[in-house]
């Protein structure tokens, strides 16, 4: 499937803009916080989210055929970890009132009253994706979190020992970051004879 790379998921839904309703709903879009104050950021399997406004199409040229839209669309984009469904009813738990301020401008949307209602409209508008490619395929959210707060702890570390001796450096390496404890091997059972089997 089109839409998966490795474990992760890209979504994309685009649903026409009732008429009258496209300043308000862009307005509403840039009000939204950024970063870690963002609605999205409720989200933890998240790895790129957006919304959008599509007022027309880009018409590039004489050896084009002009088309416009008879509508314009709002276009959600987002590629997470796992499923679709259950990112859709995270995105309807954690972000309900969001959605319905977001959606609600929309055409046929059907509200978050009802989750099965709310995940089949997402679902009904979804375009499928041609080309996904992720660049870590099978690292979760936590994966790139957990990664990213190693490169810092060695980023600061290499800084505070600079000019250390070979031997000081080692102490320091070991102390920051000592081995994880190792399992121990499994024993190997004895071979049976006839007479003790």
């Amino acid at each position: 499937m089109t839409n998966t790379s490795g474990q992760a998921y890209a979504f994309m839904a685009t649903t026409p803009i009732l008429p009258g309703r496209r300043a308000a709903l862009q307005d509403y879009l840039d009000g939204l916080p950024r970063g870690e104050d963002s609605p999205l950021a409720r989200m933890r399997t998240i790895h790129f989210a957006r919304w959008l406004v599509l007022r027309d199409l880009v018409h590039q040229g004489p050896s084009q055929r002009r088309d416009t839209l008879q509508s314009s669309y709002l276009v959600f984009v987002s590629n997470f970890d796992g499923p679709l469904d259950r990112f859709l009813a995270d995105l309807l738990a954690r972000m309900g009132p969001e959605a319905d301020a977001i959606w609600r401008n929309c055409v046929g949307y059907p509200g978050t009253e009802h989750a099965d209602a709310f995940i089949a409209y997402l679902k009904h508008n979804q375009i499928e994706t041609t080309a996904f490619l992720s660049a870590y395929p099978q690292a979760t959210v936590a994966d790139v979190r957990e990664a990213l707060d190693l490169r810092r702890q060695v980023t600061d570390f290499a800084i505070s020992v600079q000019g250390a001796d070979p031997a000081a450096l080692r102490r320091a390496f070991l102390e920051r970051f000592p081995a994880p404890p190792r399992s121990p091997a499994p024993s190997t059972p004895s071979p049976t004879t006839p007479e003790s089997a």
